[in-house]
């Protein structure tokens, strides 16, 4: 099965070939809670097969496509664009009005098929920004952003040219708050939460990521809805920082983390998701190996409130996957079932 440029722009093709996956899971993985979702963005318990995507592309990508790159289908990878849109910008008088982006040809297409969908649809229609039927928003963070959409030599605006980073800043969380709120009303959506996926914000040191991104995702909370923070890889040396975010409700870090530090710095009741280890994910299955992460994490916990989730990437071993499951079940922490 390959993920064509229809898979993204045909919501009712899009569901048939997701329930075709769904149906392949349930005969090859029975035991296991393993599905065919959004990664990090698609809250289990608020999802259905049924669901019909509108717009069900990644947040910086749509950004590039009204910024004028192609959007490329990649049969077997995630998708991408073209072309990061604004290399070469010197303006941010240049960009455009956040709130003409309502009148963009694809905004608008995307509102005419929400419509047209809930008017002739069985099955709840999830918009552009939306995941599933929780409520919770997603957009990817400022520098996360800022990398896709001007390429890498926008890091050295960090230190070179931080006014310039801190308006085109400005810019997109008016875009996120533009474009959130037309799509959640035209879906009929009250927005409960905002994911935030600053990917790339481990790039920074601590005073950068306190002084350039902290301000603007406290703005965003104010805007839009309490935050649910993502980071990949290890932000043990930032949680203080993080601890200090206003309005921020949950935590979405990889592998590395600290957990005892997390529970340390932001308490025992606040809610974490957690990736194994890169490390174990790769290598060759080791049972013994994944049981011990399992049991430092768990040890560390405390019995704070955690959800252990992890995807598949190229170079990844399926078998090692299972055998977290494995020591969840043999814990008694979860049992055997698809949902």
């Amino acid at each position: 099965m390959t993920f064509e440029r229809d898979y993204y722009f045909d919501p009712l093709g899009r569901r048939n070939q997701d329930l075709g996956i769904a149906e392949f899971l349930q005969r090859t993985f029975p035991r296991y809670r393993i599905h065919n979702l959004e990664s990090n963005l698609v809250s289990l318990s608020h999802y259905s097969r049924t669901h019909l995507y509108v717009g069900g592309i990644q947040p910086n990508l749509i950004l590039g496509m009204l910024l004028g790159a192609n959007f490329v289908a990649y049969p077997h990878q995630d998708a991408d664009i073209s072309e990061a849109p604004l290399a070469g910008l010197r303006s941010i008088s240049d960009l455009p009005d956040p709130q003409s982006l309502r009148d963009a040809p694809l905004i608008r297409e995307w509102l005419r098929e929400i419509a047209l969908l809930r008017r002739t649809q069985t099955g709840a229609v999830i918009p552009p920004f939306f995941w599933d039927t929780s409520g919770r928003a997603t957009i990817h963070g400022h520098i996360t952003t800022a990398l896709k959409l001007f390429g890498q030599d926008i890091l050295l605006l960090v230190h070179d040219d931080p006014d310039f980073l801190a308006s085109f800043y400005n810019w997109y969380s008016d875009v996120c708050v533009v474009l959130i709120e037309t799509f959640a009303n035209a879906a009929d959506i009250a927005i409960q939460s905002l994911h935030i996926g600053e990917c790339s914000a481990t790039m920074l040191g601590p005073r950068e990521y306190r002084d350039t991104l902290i301000p603007q995702m406290e703005s965003l909370a104010q805007r839009i809805a309490p935050l649910r923070l993502h980071h990949c890889g290890d932000c043990t040396y930032l949680l203080d920082k993080i601890a200090a975010i206003r309005g921020l409700r949950a935590l979405d870090t990889g592998s590395g983390t600290s957990v005892c530090q997390i529970r340390r710095t932001l308490g025992l009741r606040f809610p974490l998701d957690l990736m194994p280890p890169v490390e174990l994910l790769v290598a060759a299955p080791e049972a013994g190996r994944v049981e011990s992460w399992v049991d430092t994490v768990l040890a560390e916990n405390r019995d704070g409130p955690l959800c252990l989730n992890y995807h598949l990437e190229p170079g990844y071993d399926p078998r090692s996957h299972l055998l977290v499951h494995d020591a969840l079940y043999a814990r008694g922490l979860v049992h055997p079932a698809r949902m």
